[in-house]
């Protein structure tokens, strides 16, 4: 997969563009990237269209909070079939644009769009004036295909949404991000469509974990990464595209540990092997407890066996790991 980010010199021709803002690449992003990829087969090209800066983040100068680093989204886009993801400036010129203007010089005249697809409540261009209506009337003048995609919808639990049992519900970044927010892992996965993931270099702790006989493998996410709340996960580790049971606790390991910084520390279970500096992925699937302090290091160590325990007792009969 090509990708192209910072910059608004690009020439394309003869591709299919999805435009979003992708953040969790849910099974709603997931239905506009099988239809771009649909259009392979009569030689197009296609191109995921997001922007490197959160448009909402420049409105009102917070830092977002992301399902999904850059990073992560580039390595699950390609994972997806994405044969180019593009990552727009966005600065005040491009918020300032109109939509119209917007079809003809970004996707039209730098992307060379043919198919043009994107969510039936897409709104783009200066004050969001753009709509489904103005990208549907433009295409027979400008020659290329529009396709509205529906929403995804999802029954979701009456105590998350407070929706009557069997109603549905628009599946949103905004529902997963809540979901991870509260640790209902398993409600957020159903979103998503794939287990939510921490990917990153695994970095140096105190190590105390090797000196009790469960070394862990620790990444420090970015400050933008939505975590979930402090405490142990069930999870799997993939290394080298091979994937390994584990066991997870994001937090501040306050047992032996006094640093302020969330991080997320994993046991890996049957790998005996150095990773420093390597990437690895984690994936979360199942609360099992919240993060707690401990009298001694032997009672930690104590805690973590029966925690890798609970976790491959949950992965197995999930049927994830066997």
């Amino acid at each position: 997969m090509i990708f192209i980010s910072g910059t608004k010199d690009i020439r394309l021709e003869n591709t299919a563009v999805a435009i979003g803002k992708f953040d969790g690449l849910h099974k709603g992003h997931q239905s506009l990237i099988n239809k771009i990829n649909s259009y392979k087969s009569s030689g197009m090209t296609s191109v995921v269209l997001t922007f490197n800066y959160h448009p909402y983040s420049m409105i009102n100068g917070k830092e977002p909070v992301l399902v999904y680093t850059s990073e992560e989204r580039r390595i699950l886009a390609e994972r997806l079939g994405v044969d180019i993801l593009i990552e727009y400036p966005f600065t005040e010129e491009t918020a300032h644009m109109e939509a119209a203007d917007f079809i003809r010089e970004v996707l039209i005249g730098h992307l060379g769009a043919r198919h043009i697809v994107v969510g039936e409540d897409f709104r783009f261009g200066r004050e969001r004036r753009g709509n489904t209506d103005l990208l549907m009337g433009m295409s027979l003048p400008l020659g290329y295909n529009a396709h509205i995609c529906p929403k995804v919808r999802a029954i979701l639990p009456e105590d998350f949404n407070g929706s009557e049992s069997g109603d549905s519900t628009e599946i949103s970044a905004t529902l997963i991000r809540r979901a991870i927010s509260m640790g209902r892992i398993e409600l957020a996965n159903e979103m998503l469509g794939m287990p939510f993931t921490i990917i990153g270099a695994v970095a140096h702790g105190r190590e105390i974990g090797r000196t009790i006989g469960m070394p862990t493998a620790n990444l420090e996410p970015e400050s933008a990464k939505l975590l979930p709340p402090n405490g142990v996960y069930a999870s799997t580790c993939v290394i080298n595209r091979r994937e390994y049971p584990s066991v997870t606790n994001v937090g501040m390991n306050p047992t032996v540990a006094d640093q302020q910084n969330r991080r997320v520390e994993t046991f890996i279970y049957g790998f005996d092997g150095n990773i420093y500096g390597r990437q690895i992925e984690v994936r979360l699937y199942h609360f099992q407890r919240a993060e707690q302090k401990f009298e001694s290091v032997d009672a930690l160590k104590a805690q973590m066996h029966r925690d890798m325990g609970m976790a491959l007792e949950y992965l197995q009969d999930a049927g994830i790991v066997k």
